[in-house]
């Protein structure tokens, strides 16, 4: 056994070294791949919705405000607005409040939009337009 040992190069060495190194790092992610699925799967949070939720916290802390008045209309924390603004660019999601610099705070899909107050154009409530 030793004599065959003795017969490898630095090459055969060298390549075992390599391909332990590849099967190794294969394997730690095909477990780590099915150690998330389960974790989904049991309904928990992976490190995108844990971001989500403290940037979102964040956001509620930056704009306290809860109601915001646009044009004689009352908006609340909470309700889906579609806000266009002078740029003719349409935002639709939930309100999150205002801060007293005159920004507001959008949550639209996986994006948080903040947008001055002073540069939208119009504001609805999104049930109001569905009732039309």
């Amino acid at each position: 056994m030793l004599q065959a040992l003795q017969s490898l190069t630095w090459a055969d060495y060298l390549y075992a070294a390599v391909m332990a190194y590849i099967l190794m790092r294969l394997v730690t992610n095909i477990s780590k791949l099915t150690k998330v699925g389960q974790y989904r799967q049991q309904g928990g949070e992976t490190a995108a919705d844990l971001d989500r939720k403290t940037a979102i916290q964040n956001c509620v802390a930056l704009f306290p405000v809860d109601t915001v008045h646009f044009r004689g209309q009352v908006f609340t924390k909470g309700m889906m607005v579609r806000i266009t603004t002078f740029q003719k660019r349409i935002i639709e999601g939930e309100l999150i409040g205002r801060n007293e610099k005159g920004l507001l705070c959008v949550i639209v899909g996986p994006h948080i939009i903040a947008h001055e107050i002073d540069k939208i154009e119009d504001m609805v409530e999104m049930t109001t337009l569905m009732q039309k």
